[in-house]
C-alpha cells in the first residue's frame, strides 16, 4: 500500500515523458510490464498487449499509433497482402524461390510509434526498453510458435567491430530474460507437456566479416552485401536443433535468409525468424 502511494505520488510530481513525441503524461495504469499475466500475453490481441506493456512509457495519443501485423499475410515470409480479405497463404515470391528458413513473424509494421520506441531503445541507447520489448516479442513467440518446438533462440549477430561500437547487441537484450519467462509459463500450467528448458544460444552463429550498413542499400544490394558473412562456429550445437532467430527489424529479409542458409547448411533441422517489426 506505501509503495503504491509512494508511485501515485511521484507519478503526479513527476510525470512520464512519452518516447515517441516526447510530451510529459501521466500513464493511465501504473501496471509494470513484468506484472502483466503471461495468460494474458498469449490469449490477447496483439494491440491490446502493446498498450498495457508500452502504457507507462507511451501517451495516450501516441499508444495508438501501432499496425499490427495482421491476416492475411504469407505463410513463410509473413508479407502482409495489401488485400484485407481472405486467408493466409504463401506469396508468389516464396513459391518461385523457396526461402531456406520455415517461417518468418512479426509484432507490427515498422512505421509510428513502434519505429520511434525501436529507435530510443537501439540508437537512443534506452536501454530500459529491453525488458519491455522482449516481454512483446515474447507474446508474438507464443501466438505463431510452439515453445516445444524450438530448441534454440539466437539473436542476428553483430560484427565485433559493430558490437564494440554500439555496446550492445540489441537482438540479445530482447530475448535475455525469455528462459525466465517460459519456466513462467510452464509453472502456470500454459503447457503441461511444452519444454521449459529453451536455451539462448550466442555462440555458435557468428558474424565473421564486417559489411558496411544496409541502410539505403536496395534488395539485391542487401543480399551481396551479407552473402557468406555468417559462420557457424559450433556445429556439433546447431546439428539436429529447431532454432529460432531474433531481431529487431525485418526488412527485405536478406540477413535472417543468409543467416538460415548458413545454419541449415551446417545441420540445423529447421530455422524460424521472429521481429518485432518489419517494414512491409
Amino acid at each position: 500500500m506505501l509503495i503504491r502511494a509512494l508511485q501515485t505520488f511521484k507519478d503526479s510530481i513527476f510525470p512520464n515523458k512519452c518516447l515517441a513525441c516526447s510530451q510529459f503524461f501521466h500513464p493511465e495504469t501504473n501496471n509494470r510490464p513484468e506484472k502483466i499475466p503471461l495468460q494474458a500475453m498469449a490469449n490477447d490481441p496483439i494491440e491490446r498487449v502493446f498498450c498495457r506493456v508500452m502504457g507507462p512509457f507511451l501517451c495516450k495519443a501516441c499508444i495508438t499509433n501501432f499496425s499490427p501485423v495482421s491476416s492475411p499475410y504469407c505463410t513463410q515470409c509473413g508479407r502482409a497482402f495489401k488485400t484485407r480479405s481472405g486467408s493466409c497463404h504463401q506469396c508468389g515470391d516464396c513459391i518461385k524461390k523457396k526461402p531456406d528458413y520455415t517461417h518468418v513473424r512479426s509484432m507490427g509494421i515498422y512505421d509510428g510509434t513502434l519505429m520511434a520506441v525501436i529507435h530510443a531503445f537501439k540508437y537512443k541507447h534506452k536501454i530500459q526498453l529491453a525488458g519491455p520489448l522482449g516481454r512483446l516479442l515474447f507474446s508474438a513467440f507464443l501466438k505463431y510458435d510452439e515453445i516445444q518446438n524450438i530448441d534454440y533462440v539466437s539473436p542476428i549477430p553483430l560484427h565485433v567491430s559493430r558490437l564494440k561500437n554500439r555496446g550492445f547487441n540489441q537482438a540479445f537484450l530482447l530475448i535475455r530474460e525469455w528462459p525466465d519467462l517460459i519456466r513462467a509459463v510452464h509453472d502456470a500450467g500454459n503447457g503441461e507437456n511444452e519444454s521449459s528448458s529453451i536455451q539462448i544460444n550466442c555462440k555458435s552463429l557468428i558474424r565473421k566479416t564486417k559489411t558496411t550498413s544496409q541502410t539505403g542499400l536496395g534488395k539485391d544490394q542487401r543480399a551481396q552485401n551479407v552473402k557468406n558473412a555468417f559462420q557457424v562456429a559450433e556445429p556439433s550445437l546447431i546439428s539436429g536443433k529447431r532454432i529460432l532467430l531474433v531481431d529487431d527489424v525485418y526488412t527485405t529479409g536478406a540477413t535472417a535468409e543468409e543467416c538460415a542458409k548458413t545454419l541449415t547448411a551446417s545441420g540445423a533441422a529447421s530455422v524460424n525468424v521472429l521481429t518485432l517489426a518489419r517494414t512491409d
